[in-house]
């Protein structure tokens, strides 16, 4: 059964049915995307010696032909990894940073009614560890998650997301599928495969751009914007 909140925004409207688990956010002492394709990174010097740095790897949009076959319609998947790293003294303590991921849709013009719809991947927590994840699932944090294995594994887990943002007369969509996420240490991951997404009633070429944000718990705040892929 789909439990469906509305938000009230001054811009897009955005209209969120939650339908599952999605995405896992976690802290651990490896970052998963340290031996992946980094697509862009941006580090802001915090105070003290330390530095935060947001970084985007092995990104794919595909673009494909909409099922409705209408002109004014347009089809995608994507995927990608989005990681948040604290260095310098005393990293590990760090507490409260809050991690965005989300994609900026340009466009023209669009129709009255048009809209961006995206749903992101389900989570299928199943029998063991090698169970088949649509993200990744990391270990070692606060809320004890069993798997059926005998292992406690822990997670803060996104909810799977179908979203409906209203696409403004023209300009710039945003679209978060992880807003403001809280986590406690020095480095996080959040792992997706499968977004699908299609944009109806634009006019013109459509384009979309991957984004990535971090805040501390100190306001500072870095964001990395990834290469734009355009229909």
């Amino acid at each position: 059964m789909r439990n469906k909140l509305s938000y009230a925004c001054k811009k897009p409207a955005l209209r969120l049915a939650v339908l599952g688990a999605a995405a896992t956010l976690g802290v651990f002492a490896n970052p998963a995307a340290a031996g992946a394709a980094v697509d862009n990174s941006r580090i802001l010097p915090l105070e003290g010696g330390r530095a935060i740095e947001v970084t985007q790897a092995d990104t794919s949009i595909q673009w494909y032909p909409p099922l409705d076959s209408s002109p004014l319609s347009v089809e995608f998947f994507a995927d990608g990894t989005t990681s948040v790293r604290i260095t310098g003294y005393e990293a590990a303590q760090a507490t409260g940073t809050k991690l965005t991921v989300g994609y900026q849709i340009g466009y023209p013009a669009a129709l009255p009614g048009a809209i961006a719809h995206i749903i992101t991947p389900g989570l299928d927590v199943g029998g063991n560890n090698s169970a088949n994840l649509g993200v990744e699932i990391i270990p070692d944090l606060a809320v004890g998650v069993d798997l059926g294995t005998g292992n406690d594994w822990g997670a803060s887990i996104v909810p799977e997301q179908e979203l409906e943002v209203e696409l403004q007369p023209g300009g710039i969509t945003d679209v978060p599928i992880v807003e403001e996420q809280v986590f406690d240490g020095d480095t996080a991951t959040v792992r997706f495969a499968g977004i699908h997404g299609s944009v109806s009633g634009a006019l013109g070429p459509v384009t979309l751009r991957p984004y990535a944000k971090a805040v501390t718990s100190s306001n500072d705040v870095v964001i990395t914007y990834g290469a734009p892929h355009r229909f």
